[in-house]
C-alpha cells in the first residue's frame, strides 16, 4: 500500500534566502495588507535611501527604480515552534548603501576632511584603442548630465567621485559601491507566496537562492579594481570600496596597513541596526579597512584547496553516466 504524502510544515522546511527589506522597509514587520499593496504597486514607492541623496537619481526621480522593490535578502530558518529565525541582512541593491548620507558622509570626512562632498557619479575613466596599439582616442569626454553625447569609446566607468567642495586644486577619491547578487530562483516566486499567503506570521520565501559572492566579488569587483586601482595610485588618489558585513565575511583575511597614506584601497563595512528604530534597519559604520590592492586580491579569491581524494571522487562522481558498462570476464 503505498504511503500517504506527508504535508509539510513551516518546522520542516529548509532554510532559504527571502527578501529583507521591500521598498525600504523591514519585510519581518510589513502587515498582510501592506504586502499584497506591494505586490504591484502604483505608484512605484520613493526609495528613501536615493531620496537622501537626490542627486544620484536617475533622470532625477528617487521612485524605485529596482524591479520588484527588494532591498536586501536574508536567511529564513524555520523553528520548531512554527517561528522563523532571520539571518543577517545582505544588500542586493546598491542605493541601499546611500541611507541618510551617513556612509557618504564618514567617506568625505576620513577621505577629503569634509562631511558633505559634492558627488559626482559614473564617470568614464578608460578609453578603448582604436587604430592601432599606439594610437588612442584623445578626444575628450563628455558629461550626459549637460546633455552632450557621452564618447562612444568610453569602456570603464568610476562609480561615484567624492569631491572637497572648496579645495583648490580640486581633491577627491573614487568610490565602488558593491552589493551582491543571488543565484537561484527569482524573487517572483517569494511574490507568489505572499500572494497565497493566509497566516498571521512571515510567509517563507517560495524559491532556493543564495547570495553570490562569488560572482559579486572575484568576478565583478576583483577586475574592477584590478583596471583602475594602478592608475589612481599613479595618480596618488585612493579606492574606496563600500560592502556590507556579510560581504566581507565571505571574503579571505586580508592582511591590512595601519593607515590611509599607506593603502591602495578603503575598505567601507556597514552592517544593520533593527533594534533602535520600528520598522526599519538602520544603517552604521561596521568597520574600516586600509589594504593594498595586491592584499584585496587575495582576500577575494582566496579559497581552501580541496584534497586530492576529494577532487578526484567528485570526478568520478560526474562521469560515470558516460562510463561503457564492463562485460563479464574482461578486465
Amino acid at each position: 500500500m503505498p504511503r500517504r504524502p506527508v504535508a509539510r510544515t513551516r518546522a520542516t522546511e529548509q532554510s532559504k534566502y527571502g527578501i529583507a527589506e521591500w521598498y525600504g522597509k523591514l519585510y519581518k514587520n510589513i502587515g498582510s495588507t501592506e504586502r499584497q499593496s506591494y505586490l504591484n504597486p502604483l505608484p512605484i514607492p520613493e526609495c528613501p535611501f536615493l531620496a537622501a541623496v537626490p542627486e544620484l537619481a536617475p533622470r532625477g526621480s528617487t521612485r524605485c527604480s529596482k524591479k520588484g522593490g527588494v532591498c536586501s535578502i536574508r536567511n529564513f530558518t524555520p523553528t520548531q515552534d512554527q517561528d522563523v529565525r532571520f539571518g543577517a541582512i545582505t544588500s542586493t541593491c546598491p542605493n541601499r548603501f546611500l541611507e541618510d548620507r551617513t556612509i557618504i558622509a564618514a567617506i568625505g570626512k576620513l577621505m577629503l576632511g569634509t562631511a558633505e562632498p559634492l558627488i559626482a557619479k559614473e564617470i568614464p575613466f578608460l578609453r578603448r584603442v582604436t587604430a592601432g596599439p599606439m594610437d588612442v582616442d584623445e578626444s575628450p569626454i563628455s558629461d550626459e548630465a549637460s546633455g552632450e553625447q557621452p564618447d562612444a569609446e568610453d569602456v570603464g566607468k568610476i562609480d561615484l567621485v567624492f569631491v572637497h567642495p572648496d579645495k583648490e586644486p580640486i581633491d577627491w577619491c573614487a568610490v565602488e559601491i558593491q552589493a551582491v547578487y543571488f543565484s537561484g530562483a527569482s524573487m517572483s516566486r517569494d511574490y507568489e507566496a505572499i500572494r497565497v499567503y493566509t497566516g498571521n506570521g512571515v510567509p517563507m520565501p517560495g524559491g532556493v537562492r543564495r547570495p553570490d559572492f562569488r560572482s559579486s566579488g572575484p568576478k565583478r569587483l576583483m577586475p574592477q579594481l584590478q583596471i583602475k586601482v594602478p592608475s589612481l595610485r599613479r595618480w596618488g588618489k585612493k579606492m574606496v570600496v563600500i560592502i556590507d558585513r556579510p560581504f566581507l565575511d565571505a571574503m579571505a583575511p586580508m592582511d591590512t596597513v595601519d593607515h590611509v597614506s599607506n593603502c591602495d584601497i578603503v575598505w567601507i563595512v556597514v552592517g544593520y541596526d533593527e533594534q533602535s528604530e520600528p520598522g526599519r534597519a538602520k544603517l552604521f559604520l561596521d568597520k574600516v579597512l586600509y589594504t593594498t590592492l595586491e592584499d584585496s586580491v587575495v582576500g577575494l579569491t582566496a579559497g581552501v584547496p580541496t584534497t586530492l581524494p576529494e577532487f578526484e571522487s567528485k570526478l568520478s562522481h560526474k562521469v560515470a553516466p558516460q562510463r561503457r558498462p564492463r562485460l563479464p570476464g574482461l578486465e
